[in-house]
């Protein structure tokens, strides 16, 4: 295979990766809302007597959103449950096979089913204007059923991001420089 088809299929992962870095921040910045909701929240209940009727929608409707829009942000790190203790002592070569086997038998079928899933929910509640009956805030859905199709996008995005790293790395038995092999650890 030639270097061009290598630094073309690099290329591509390094745009996908730049994508999916800039939604993932934007998603952890979306975290204040949550915090100052939550605080208002505690602060109007225990200081005043005035609870809110939205502040606990609000919450799990943003936890919700931060932990399915993230997971392609956790993809592209690395970040997914994996058996290291195999994997870490293969080559390049035979990790990267695995992956792609692993994500052309598991994973794609999985995004597909549920972005395909995804999206029927969400036009369903957008065209019924569903809302949560169990809260007196009576929050409509359909935003929250949204996040369901672009997780899913954003997984099959990152994925071909990989899949490109898996292909350089099975040709050329190193990952490329762009690829994290092990996943990022901070405390």
């Amino acid at each position: 295979m030639s270097q061009d088809q290598n630094q073309n299929l690099l290329f591509i992962s390094k745009q996908i990766d730049r994508l999916t870095d800039w939604a993932g921040n934007f998603i952890g910045w979306m975290l204040i809302p949550m915090i100052l909701s939550l605080a208002y929240e505690v602060i109007a209940r225990y200081a005043f007597g005035a609870p809110t009727i939205w502040a606990y929608d609000m919450t799990f409707m943003l936890y919700g959103a931060f932990f399915m829009l993230g997971s392609s942000y956790t993809l592209k790190k690395k970040g997914h449950i994996r058996t290291d203790m195999y994997y870490e002592n293969w080559s390049p070569r035979k990790q990267a096979w695995i992956d792609v086997i692993c994500y052309i038998c598991f994973f794609y079928p999985f995004v597909l089913i549920f972005t395909i899933t995804g999206w029927e929910y969400f036009i369903k509640a957008f065209l019924n204007d569903e809302r949560f009956v169990s809260s007196p805030w009576m929050a409509v859905v359909w935003p929250f059923k949204l996040i369901l199709p672009l997780t899913g996008f954003l997984l099959a995005i990152q994925s071909i991001s990989e899949m490109a790293k898996c292909i350089i790395a099975i040709r050329t038995n190193r990952w490329p420089a762009n690829a994290i092999v092990t996943p990022e650890v901070s405390v």
